[in-house]
């Protein structure tokens, strides 16, 4: 009985923690602009999880993390924006346009592009809360996990899917939630598979 209520006392605290991300990263999203600060949020909800997993920092780091991964943040965000908007428009491109014989094969190229870049775009956030480097340092080690630890990658994208899947079908969850579940699944995943070094201090 007492490992059930110790169960669920936490369980309440990771549910009360990741709808108060939610809502300081909706805040801070705003004082940004949208523009400049949709991405340090998002950096400072993952730096919160980690925290929160090492037993070290609290909701109350937001703020902090938000100014300090400000720079960063923007950068690798517009980077992964840029790639997507890339992505999107070649794939509109071999929709549009007959390329014969050879446009399986580009059609194909271009899925496992998309995935390649997709399970970078669900590490890249993970490794910015925990590696103090540069932007475009973390965007070459997020390609890295992904050629050196595929298995690994596919599994993070795929618990991030599930989660999406689950706003899909209860979309009251997102403006509740929001990004705060997604993050803390993922990172708790990466964190699980040890690969992440525990002395390492956040960026």
């Amino acid at each position: 009985m007492k490992r059930v209520i110790t169960w669920h006392t936490r369980a309440g605290e990771v549910g009360l923690l990741l709808l108060k991300l939610h809502l300081l990263w909706v805040v801070w999203s705003l004082a940004g602009g949208i523009v400049l600060g949709v991405f340090p949020a998002t950096a400072a909800v993952y730096g919160v999880i980690r925290g929160e997993l090492l037993r070290s920092s609290a909701p109350r780091e937001f703020r902090r993390l938000w100014r300090q991964e400000f720079r960063t943040a923007n950068v690798v965000g517009y980077v992964f924006a840029t790639a997507w908007a890339v992505l999107l428009m070649e794939r509109r491109l071999l929709e549009s346009v007959d390329l014969g014989v050879v446009e399986p094969l580009l059609g194909a190229a271009l899925w496992l592009l998309t995935l390649f870049v997709s399970c970078m775009t669900v590490n890249v956030w993970i490794l910015a809360a925990h590696f103090a480097e540069g932007p475009f340092a973390l965007v070459r080690r997020s390609a890295v996990l992904v050629l050196a630890r595929p298995i690994q990658a596919l599994v993070t994208l795929l618990v991030v899917g599930v989660v999406l899947c689950a706003y899909y079908l209860v979309p009251g969850l997102v403006p509740v939630f929001g990004i705060a579940v997604p993050a803390f699944v993922s990172f708790a995943y990466v964190w699980s598979t040890a690969v992440l070094p525990v002395h390492l201090e956040s960026s």
